[in-house]
């Protein structure tokens, strides 16, 4: 059981983990009405295929975002992923993808105790509610035949993104197909050997894992040694900046710009000071640290007002 994650924390795992993801527009405060169900503990991955490889456009993932179609509105998923290894963030919240299913496979999910790297799950009867339980996937292609090598490698790097940030197995990973025996999903895939994948991911690791930070030392020409404190400050500055700017995608074009402005602004004032390089750089990214951080803050302020 698990609280799901937010906007921000679905960012940094997809930055992490080098997920080529887009954003549709909206999809961090996106989600289901609240009075058809929470979305308050998620245990799971569902993997899902839309059984067309011409669904590749805008209008199509305006469907799956909002529209959706008479009786099941959108989302219809939380992401969807391209052809060409787009993966599309869709919506932050609960979506309407999973529907009624099999409470034999969430406890199997759960517990993570079946064999799941050698065979797939034949579900029990319909009687959950699976989209309170799980995050969804589209897959844009038909199912016919495996999925494009792109797509394949978005949707599994999505998938151990996902597991990553909540500490679960391989084995949280199911195709819909698993979830209910009314859904062939996710087509030409089999889930066996999805999970095999997802797992050897998840023991190599994120590719962008980031390393212990380490405190500059001056150029050799500084006439003028930092002292320790000197030393820390250039070390908080530059570690606060490059953890703003992990989040900088959720910042409005304007603010962007500005927080490059005075990033460049004032590291040329400082060379042009006669600064080192890393004291330089350290007051660039004060500068513009002051202007990234209250953006994010009060962006993440309004949404949980909404």
């Amino acid at each position: 059981m698990a609280k799901p994650m937010t906007a921000v924390q679905v960012l940094a795992a997809m930055k992490l983990w080098d997920v080529p993801y887009k954003q549709w527009p909206g999809w961090t405060t996106r989600g289901r009405d609240p009075e058809h169900g929470p979305f308050s503990d998620v245990h799971g991955l569902v993997i899902h295929h839309t059984g067309s490889d011409i669904g590749q456009s805008d209008d199509y993932l305006d469907f799956l975002a909002t529209r959706g179609k008479p009786g099941l509105p959108g989302p219809l998923c939380n992401a969807a992923t391209d052809m060409d290894g787009d993966l599309w963030l869709i919506a932050q919240g609960r979506a309407n993808h999973a529907g009624e299913g099999s409470s034999a496979t969430l406890n199997h999910v759960i517990n993570e105790d079946y064999a799941g790297f050698k065979t797939e799950l034949k579900p029990g009867p319909d009687n959950i509610d699976g989209n309170a339980a799980y995050y969804g996937n589209e897959v844009r292609y038909d199912g016919g035949q495996p999925m494009t090598a792109k797509q394949y490698a978005a949707v599994t790097r999505w998938a151990a993104a996902i597991c990553h940030f909540h500490g679960w197995s391989a084995l949280s990973i199911i195709g819909h197909r698993e979830h209910t025996g009314r859904k062939p999903d996710p087509g030409s895939c089999p889930m066996n050997k999805f999970r095999t994948d997802v797992a050897a991911l998840l023991k190599a690791g994120p590719p962008k894992a980031t390393k212990p930070p380490v405190t500059p030392s001056p150029p050799k020409e500084d006439d003028m040694p930092l002292n320790d404190a000197d030393k820390k400050w250039i070390s908080d500055e530059i570690q606060r900046y490059a953890f703003w700017t992990q989040i900088y995608d959720l910042m409005m074009v304007d603010e962007k710009a500005a927080a490059q402005e005075a990033y460049e602004q004032e590291y040329a004032a400082r060379k042009a000071a006669g600064a080192t390089d890393v004291v330089a750089k350290a007051a660039a990214a004060s500068k513009a640290a002051a202007i990234v951080q209250p953006a994010i803050a009060a962006m993440l302020k309004a949404q949980k007002e909404i």
